[in-house]
């Protein structure tokens, strides 16, 4: 039996040290519900303090998802001198859990932003530098550092979650990887081939959860085509889902972003990055944006993760610095 025991050690062990474990795990940023919002950091073995920082958002269609293990491909940043968080965010899927606390949005980019402001406002205690933070995340993760991203400036979705509310949650940079833009359009924006997986419009899709219109006989397809229908809940749900749209909060002041999508994606429809990366073109940006030839939802070669890292470098830590990239 003592022999069995230290074998499961071995592989613990082991398996810990493949997910490369955080410099600091468990940072409680917030706290709700009689439950803690928590942070892991990883703090990078070379560069000069303040360090950069870039916070890793997961996905999980806002319904599941975790924050351990953060991806090697964002961990990788600690080879320059970039430091990494990964976050924890109230889900969809953790109705009840939260006490009284919604699980709906805006819960879940009041959390993204909360994070934001305690990592900068702690920024001091780790050796991260408060002025060049910036966030990447995937899926749903990509949708919420993109509103992130463009909401920084407007404090109409700030939230009160934790207790940093003077500090700023504008960040500096933002990579984001096939997030969801427009909900009402997800559904009209697919094309054949590739075809999708999702039924966008249905009560139970991931989409109509987030707002909230997810009982039988609702449903993000039910609310396009109510959407200026003047009898409840339509108002204010048509609200919410205009709200969640990243789209709808870029303006001049917005951060450098790189817009990263497979062409053949069949959970997020291509179309859903190019409306994000209109918008911002159309409001003086200069957004970078990154088709994948082929590939589905994820799983994207080296080649793209190394785009994503010079992208963050350059906004970062500085052209003459990133130009070393390899």
């Amino acid at each position: 039996m003592r022999i069995g025991w230290l074998w499961v050690l071995s592989l613990w062990v082991g398996w810990a040290q493949a997910q490369q474990l955080p410099t600091h795990a468990d940072l409680t940023y917030a706290q709700l519900g009689g439950r803690d919002l928590q942070l892991d950091l990883y703090l990078p073995d070379i560069g000069t303090e303040p360090l950069p920082l870039v916070i890793w958002v997961h996905g999980g269609g806002w319904s599941g998802g975790t924050r351990f293990p953060a991806p090697a491909h964002a961990l990788r940043l600690r080879r320059f001198g970039v430091a990494v968080a990964s976050i924890s965010y109230r889900l969809t899927g953790q109705g009840g859990q939260w006490g009284a606390e919604s699980v709906i949005f805006p819960a879940q980019i009041h959390d993204v932003r909360a994070a934001i402001r305690w990592l900068r406002a702690h920024a001091t205690d780790y050796g991260l530098d408060p002025d060049r933070i910036g966030v990447w995340g995937s899926s749903a993760g990509g949708h919420l550092v993109a509103l992130a991203g463009t909401s920084g400036n407007d404090p109409a979705l700030e939230g009160t979650v934790g207790n940093e509310l003077g500090t700023s949650s504008v960040v500096q940079v933002v990579v984001d990887y096939y997030g969801p833009t427009d909900l009402l359009q997800m559904t009209l924006d697919i094309t054949t081939p590739p075809g999708n997986i999702i039924d966008h419009d249905a009560p139970d899709s991931p989409e109509s959860r987030l707002i909230g219109f997810s009982g039988p006989g609702e449903g993000i397809g039910v609310l396009r085509d109510n959407i200026d229908n003047p009898n409840p809940p339509f108002p204010e749900l048509a609200q919410r889902v205009s709200d969640v749209n990243p789209i709808s909060w870029v303006d001049a002041f917005d951060p450098p972003f790189l817009i990263v999508h497979g062409t053949a994606d069949t959970s997020v429809p291509f179309g859903q990055s190019i409306r994000l990366l209109d918008a911002l073109l159309l409001a003086g940006h200069d957004p970078q944006m990154l088709p994948v030839p082929d590939a589905g939802h994820g799983g994207f070669p080296t080649w793209v993760h190394d785009e994503a890292h010079e992208f963050l470098l350059s906004h970062l830590v500085g052209p003459l610095l990133s130009a070393g990239f390899e």
